[in-house]
This record gives C-alpha cells, structure tokens and sequence, in this order.
C-alpha cells in the first residue's frame, strides 16, 4: 500500500493510555491505546531512523505465527505493508492489509507511524489481539528499501513483552507522593500507600529475581514496635531459616509483588492500601527478596531500591491483597521429562464464607506468579453448583515479564465462591523433577488479587493431602510432626529418606504420568486459609478441591462469521436475471397483495 501524506488527516496526538520503550537504546518506542467499544487499537510509533521499521506481534517471540507492518517515507508518500511470519525468511505480504494508516511523517532524525488496527481482523494470516502476555516485536533499517521490501535487519531487531489490551498499570503521578521507608513515619493523619517503582541499581537485572513487601501485623492488634522496631535498618536475614527472626512470621500480607519484567503499578484513583496500624495498616513493612546467581559468582553486590507512593488524599476504599494458588510446601512437583502437567491450587468456599462480608469485595487486579517451567496460568471462578468466567487467563506466560494485570471490568467475589489458580508446566528439559522453592530453578503456581473493601484474610490456598500423595508415589509415611501450614518444602517420608530423593528415584519413564497428574488435581487438598498474621481461620473443613459445577463454555465467537456475510452482501454483486413479462407481472400482483 502506498499512501500520498498529504491525503492523510492532520494528526493531534492524544494522551496514549500505554508506552514502552522496546530497545534497550531507546531507539524504538511505541505507544498504544486500546478501545474495546470500537475493538481497535491506535499504535504510534516512533523510531529513530529515517530508513525503514518494522513493527508487530508474536506469541513467543519467533517469526512463525508473527503479525508484523513494515512502512517507510519517502518522497512524500508512505509505504506500508501488511505481513505475516512464516520462519526464519523474510515475511511475505498478506493478501489483505489490516492496518489503517492515520499518519506518518519523517524528520532529520526519526520516522514516526501512526495505525490502526482491529483487535481481530478475521484474517488468517494476522494475529488476534488479546489480554494474554504478547511479545512486541521492532526491527528497523538505516536506509529506505531500494525495491519494494525491506532489506535485512540484521542486528537493529528484537522483542518485548506487553499486555496490549489490558488497561495500563499506571495512569500517571501527582509530584511529591514518594518515600523509601521501611518503617511507615508517624504520621498523625491517615496516608494510602497508592504503588512503586523499581529502581536500579549494579547487578539487579541480572541478579534480583523477585521481592515482595509484606505488612507486618500482631495477633491482638497493637503495636508491634516492641517486637520489630529493633530489626529496623538490619540488613536482614536468610528467610525462613532458624536464623530468621520467629517476629517475622507476623508479617504475612501483601503489600507489593515485584518479579521480573514489572514495572511498577499504580493503583487505580479509587482505591488506597492504609499506613500505619492505627490508620487500618502496617507500621512496619518486611521485604521478602530472592537473588538469583546461576553462575556461582563470588562477591556479587546487587544494588536495588523500591520508592513507594503515598498520599493524604485519601481515596474512596482501602484495598489490600490476598495470596491464591499452590502452597508453598513440597507437593508441588513436576515430574521430570514431562511435556503436560497441571498443578492446582484452591481458594476454598469454606474459606471465603468466613473471610469475606456479606456484600462480598471487588477484584480490580491480578497478579500471576510461576517460574521458568510453566507455560500457562489460569485463575478460574465458581459460584455455587456454576463455573463463572476466568477472572484471568494466560496462555503465553512467561517468567520473565510478572506485570500485574488491571482488570477491564472488576470482578465481584462472594462469601462462599471458589477460585482456583491452575499452572501448566513443561519439564521435557529437565532430567529430574522440580519442587517448589525460593530459588529460580524451583516452581510455584500462585495468584495475588488486589480487592476493596479490606478484610482481615491475607491466603487462600491448598496443597494435595498427604495421604493422596504417599498412595501415588509410593512412600512409605510422612513424617509424624509434619505442618503443613509452614513452607515445608523436603518432609522425612521413611526409610531414612526424604520426599524429594524418594520421589527422584521413581522410574518415571515407566509411570503413567497422566494418570498419576489426574488423581493428584482431582483429589482431596489441604486448605490454608490465613489471617494477616499466619494464623488459620477456624473453619468447619480442611479438605476441598474442584466444586462440582457446570463448567464455563465461552459463548461462540460469531463476530467473523457475521463480518464475512456483510462483507460478502456488499461486496457480491447482484444476480443478473431476464425478466420474462409475465414473471414480472407476478412479482408485480405479490408485492400487492403483501
């Protein structure tokens, strides 16, 4: 396609709802913004080069399965061209193009695109836009091609995560709303904690796996000033260790999920998460970080702060967080060499009963936790003897890009609901199986909601029973003082051994591996329904599982086929007929007698 800009309208950039820069060099930024009412998205994009660029999607990464635009300007006219990966080769034209130039323009130094595009084209050979994690991908050249395509990109290529049509996880900041605390100051009026952002330091993005930020509480409600203001400035301890202070198991709620590929959020302007325990909050905050160092590096220093946002403008709703998903305890385990397995974790009916208010709270966030084995995560929601719509799906999940998710519509959970978080995994590259853990290499399957109004309940979790798992694997018997309301990741199960050596030395490769990986999701769980302070709600069960429930079915996606039938009455033209005389006088006496 190839368009004359002076016939394209005048171009006044709006206040785009998301951006990102898509080079580590800042040579290639594109800012986008969705609208689900019209079922379009506008990108603008920039790139400094007055050669060409190339701009598209991929599920993971690759050119199979890709949807990319490639344009230039030259001579006052754009050249856009719509195109569809198919490997390692340059991509071939599409027969239809879907994108919509709006404007376009070249300076001494920059080309700048504007298009639109729909969300779904109908077009087999494009990419549909949806809320699962899409990497962006950028290429460009110095020059304008000298024929019709562009030449090689070389190394000016490359990709991006993004959430395209979720809404953005900032809305922009009002000055002076910043601090770097890790006590909370005594303020004398009520302040709401309102987000984060990260900031980097020597050796972070390489080294700094996740850190999360949690609100330290006592079991009767005082302050706990005479329990934790001596560790304040510490430079901390191991966690979960002997030598982690017993204190710090006070510390159970959620403030701030931080891991890989975040950056940052912003709360909604409805919503504040409270300071300070007479204002409803935390004094004092424990940050929970776990460092990576695949290379067994000595006298590694990782530099690394968090500036949180706060302000005395206080919003409509205190929020806060709960913690779904798999509990941190051993029975999460992916056998190894293992192409499909599904871990699940359960957010019991009985637990919501007691936790949440009648009126029930509303979900406006998610955040979605695994680590490098798993390919999907799926929260899933009942209600009564029905299944409801996913609160959040995605099929594209990678560890190394955990943005929290805004809901586009908030979700109403009930006392009494069910969720399940549910993390499909992919071993087929390990040769032993893989446990949970604090470390890259171990796995979690894990969801956080943020919801308003707050309640007391910091986790709703569960983990197979221990009974289902010594019959499936073979043990011998658990140990006697086994808790499993404690990170117990490696448990004595007889036998002078431990679970993981007794499950490694299965003969796996001789197991029904699908059998095994159904009995465990469809049995009995434990539950772990938590206070802010670790201590379990006093329930009527600790067993749940999958609520007997008719299953969600997404209603039928008719919008192409409808497409397709207008596009077919407008564009097909009408049948030709000889009218005979007398055909058309009875054509002539029905209509009249209608």
């Amino acid at each position: 396609m190839t368009v004359d800009l002076a016939t394209l309208p005048a171009y006044d950039a709006p206040d785009h709802t998301h951006e990102s820069v898509l080079d580590p060099d800042g040579v290639f930024t594109v800012l986008w913004t969705p609208d689900l009412d019209k079922q379009e998205v506008v990108w603008e994009i920039h790139a400094r080069t007055r050669g060409w660029l190339g701009f598209g999607f991929s599920s993971n990464g690759g050119m199979g399965g890709a949807d990319i635009v490639t344009a230039w300007v030259e001579d006052g006219k754009l050249h856009l061209q719509d195109r569809h990966g198919v490997g390692p080769k340059m991509p071939p034209e599409d027969e239809i193009s879907d994108w919509r130039p709006l404007y376009a323009r070249e300076n001494d130094t920059h080309t700048m695109l504007v298009v639109a595009r729909d969300v779904n084209t109908c077009d087999p050979e494009d990419y549909v836009l949806t809320n699962e994690t899409v990497r962006l991908l950028y290429a460009w050249g110095e020059e304008d091609p000298s024929g019709d395509q562009p030449p090689y990109h070389g190394p000016r290529r490359g990709n991006r995560y993004g959430l395209v049509l979720a809404p953005f996880h900032r809305d922009g900041l009002l000055e002076d709303f910043g601090d770097d605390n890790e006590k909370i100051p005594e303020w004398k009026e009520k302040h709401h904690y309102i987000g984060f952002d990260m900031i980097y330091g020597e050796n972070a993005h390489s080294n700094l796996h996740h850190s999360v930020a949690f609100e330290c509480h006592t079991q009767d409600g005082t302050d706990p000033a005479k329990l934790l203001e001596r560790h304040v400035g510490h430079p901390g301890y191991e966690c979960y260790t002997p030598n982690m202070p017993p204190e710090f198991y006070l510390c159970e709620r959620f403030l701030i999920n931080w891991a890989i590929g975040s950056e940052g959020e912003l709360l909604p302007e409805k919503v504040g998460i409270p300071l300070r325990h007479e204002h409803g909050g935390a004094t004092y905050l424990m940050f929970q970080s776990h460092y990576d160092n695949k290379r067994l590096e000595r006298d590694v220093t990782v530099e690394w702060s968090m500036r949180l946002y706060h302000t005395t403008q206080l919003r409509p709703w205190d929020a806060s967080i709960i913690g779904l998903g798999h509990s941190l305890i051993f029975s999460l385990t992916v056998p190894p060499r293992t192409s499909d397995w599904l871990v699940v974790g359960h957010c019991s009916s009985a637990c919501t009963a007691a936790a949440l208010p009648p009126e029930g709270v509303n979900i406006f966030t998610v955040f979605l936790h695994g680590h490098y084995l798993v390919r999907a995560i799926r929260l899933r929601h009942f209600r009564g003897l029905k299944e409801l719509p996913p609160i959040a799906v995605d099929a594209n999940y990678a560890a190394d890009f955990q943005q929290s998710r805004r809901l586009s519509r908030e979700v109403k959970l009930l006392p009494g609901d069910h969720l399940t978080v549910e993390c499909d995994y992919n071993s087929e590259t390990r040769d032993t199986a893989t446990f949970t853990g604090w470390r890259a290499d171990d796995e979690m399957c894990q969801a956080f909601i943020n919801y308003y109004p707050r309640v007391p309940l910091a986790m709703c979790r569960s983990s197979p029973h221990p009974r289902l798992l010594t019959r499936l694997y073979h043990l011998k018997g658990f140990q006697s003082d086994l808790d499993l309301s404690t990170f117990e990741f490696n448990p004595e199960v007889g036998d002078g051994r431990r679970y993981q050596e007794a499950v490694n030395a299965l003969p796996w490769s001789t197991l029904d591996k699908q059998k095994i990986n159904s009995e465990i999701i469809h049995g009995d769980q434990f539950i772990k329904c938590q206070y802010n302070y670790g201590i379990s709600l006093k329930l009527d069960t600790n067993v749940t599982g999958y609520p007997t429930a008719v299953p969600f079915v997404p209603p039928e996606d008719k919008f192409c086929a409808l497409r397709a039938s207008a596009s077919a009455s407008v564009l097909s033209p009408p049948p030709t007929f000889t009218l005979l005389p007398w055909l058309l006088a009875l054509v002539v006496v029905a209509v009249v007698a209608v």
